[in-house]
């Protein structure tokens, strides 16, 4: 029954939409998700019906994407994340979580998304290969690629980091 599918399957889009949208396109987003799921009540699977509205959500979103002609900032996903447990957080976890934006928002948008699948989402590689319209393999191929390029992105990244900061006067302290 579709309003069942809708109960228990709407925070769940709907984190996955604002995650990835504007907060003021996530709602159209959204609605656009359930109405496909509407027309196309039939052909969900049973058991995989929240990978099955990823996969609508995904396609709604690039198609939200081209008529906006808009692309997302990776500072603002991170904005949209719920705050960090401990409010104690050092320099340097900070230096390194921005050293890791970075080299995040240097991937594709393919490798960042098998990205956020496994790592926001939590889903399983083979719901990602669902979501993603490939299969078990291809997806994991595709999330050992995109671990790799993040890999090879983050040391420069930091490299970069520490040229830059190398020109700059340090402050001497008196103790």
């Amino acid at each position: 029954m579709f309003t069942e599918l809708y109960r228990q399957n709407y925070a769940a889009v709907e984190a996955y939409v604002s995650k990835r949208t504007a907060p003021s396109s996530a709602p159209d987003v959204v609605a656009d998700v359930f109405l496909t799921a509407w027309r196309r009540f039939t052909d969900i699977p049973d058991e995989k019906e929240l990978p099955w509205l990823y996969g609508v959500a995904r396609r709604m979103l690039a198609n939200d994407r081209r008529s906006q002609r808009r692309q997302i900032s990776l500072g603002e996903l991170l904005a949209a994340q719920p705050p960090a447990l401990s409010n104690e957080r050092q320099p340097d976890d900070v230096i390194v979580e921005l050293d890791l934006a970075r080299a995040f928002d240097g991937l594709g948008d393919a490798d960042q998304e098998i990205l956020r699948l496994v790592l926001w989402e939590k889903l399983p590689i083979k719901d990602c290969a669902l979501v993603l319209g490939c299969g078990t393999a291809a997806a994991r191929v595709r999330l050992f690629r995109a671990r790799k390029r993040l890999g090879r992105l983050l040391p420069q990244i930091s490299s970069a980091r520490v040229l830059s900061d190398e020109g700059r006067p340090r402050k001497e302290s008196h103790a």
